[in-house]
């Protein structure tokens, strides 16, 4: 079962990384580790970072992938990028993240929503997650 959910993730980020790639994207990353997590895709498109968290389900899976994306999972992702922009020299640059859903069956499905996380989770005002 853990190998067909590794197997189901893996190509719901190669979608994601085709779809990101046919609109224009720069994918730069995948899969970047540190000790605070790991960041399904990095990619740029102008002078934009833009970290995406991808989830994917099968057409049989009860809930949708758009579901999958918890307060503690947004958090640690904000940490993750926080990690990515200092250790990369990167902290000044003007950076999003989007969330991209994949729904595997018949046909694929792709929901891609911008801007899907906010600063505010860390306790910031009701702006983008960078706080400048």
């Amino acid at each position: 079962m853990a190998d067909q959910r590794i197997s189901l993730g893996r190509f719901g980020e190669e979608v994601a990384g085709s779809y990101l790639s046919e609109k224009g994207y720069q994918v730069l990353e995948r899969n970047w580790r540190c000790r605070q997590g790991e960041l399904d895709i990095i990619c740029t498109r102008g002078k934009t970072i833009i970290f995406v968290e991808v989830k994917t389900r099968s057409q049989d899976s009860p809930g949708h992938a758009d579901e999958a994306l918890g307060y503690s999972q947004r958090l640690k992702l904000l940490r993750t990028a926080s990690h990515y922009l200092c250790s990369t020299g990167q902290w000044a640059k003007q950076c999003r993240f989007d969330f991209i859903s994949v729904t595997a069956g018949s046909e694929i499905r792709i929901n891609h929503v911008k801007n899907a996380i906010e600063f505010s989770l860390m306790g910031g005002g009701n702006t983008p997650w960078q706080p400048w």
